[in-house]
């Protein structure tokens, strides 16, 4: 099969977060993938912001961002957007301070700390993702700015998943657990990576068999299902894996690289 895009996951795929590395291998890897005309995107949950320091190594031809709610090409032109609801930001507010819940909104291009502030920026830290992060403690910025996901920090997980249920237009990933917390991505019900890689497909005359998938986590399972060929990384889970065709080697361990070689014969 003669695949003309590939779309690639960034955290625990390609880039390992904890240390801010993309193995040459990969880099490699892609270069030859675009000498042959491939066409590279990255599909992630990061927004744009929290893209700075893969975008020094990588230009991608497209960028599913935020779980496909916001899809940019190579000039980082809109091509896509599918935010929160307004009113739906406003309840998402009310609730972490009534149980004070730490709060952040990713908006596009920046990202807005509003409760809990230094839980939150220790996660960001870590995570490399300081990048246009700001503090809002009028917690207003969303009234003015499209909102496409919130990520929460919260002690009680059954509260939250009942905020949750009690919610249609909305799901739900839990991200982080820590020894005292647990830390949950909140989208619109129907935002999956799938859905900004279909505006993509669309956009370039393609179809989902033309289409190599690589991820690592349960935010991947669907674009694994539908590419043409799935790849879980060796450090997923075996319920991811079972969605994929294929599994590589780990994400210490050139997985993204050895993926490719077999897939293009490269």
């Amino acid at each position: 099969m003669n695949y003309k895009i590939v779309f690639l996951d960034m955290d625990g795929t390609l880039y390992q977060t904890e240390n801010d590395i993309i193995q040459q291998a990969n880099l490699d890897a892609i270069n030859e993938l675009r000498k042959q005309g491939v066409l590279v995107c990255a599909a992630t949950g990061r927004p744009l912001n929290q893209m700075k320091l893969i975008l020094e190594r990588i230009k991608f031809d497209y960028m599913v961002l935020i779980n496909g709610g916001y899809v940019l090409d190579k000039e980082q032109r809109l091509l896509y957007e599918n935010p929160l609801k307004s009113e739906t930001t406003d309840e998402i507010v009310s609730w972490c301070n009534t149980n004070k819940s730490g709060l952040m909104f990713h908006f596009g291009d920046s990202s807005y700390i509003y409760n809990n502030f230094y839980p939150m920026y220790y996660f960001c830290r870590d995570h490399h993702v300081l990048d246009y992060l700001f503090y809002d403690e009028n917690l207003s910025y969303h009234k003015r700015h499209n909102a496409y996901n919130a990520v929460l920090i919260n002690k009680e997980k059954n509260k939250f998943y009942a905020f949750i249920n009690s919610h249609d237009e909305l799901r739900s990933d839990l991200i982080e657990i820590s020894q005292d917390h647990f830390c949950f991505d909140i989208f619109n019900a129907g935002n999956d990576k799938s859905v900004g890689i279909e505006q993509i497909l669309k956009k370039e005359n393609l179809s989902w068999k033309d289409c190599v998938c690589f991820g690592d986590s349960t935010n991947d399972i669907q674009m694994l299902k539908k590419a043409g060929l799935g790849i879980a990384m060796g450090n997923a889970n075996d319920y991811v894996k079972s969605f994929a065709d294929k599994v590589t080697a780990n994400v210490y361990d050139e997985g993204v690289a050895q993926g490719l070689k077999k897939a293009f014969d490269i």
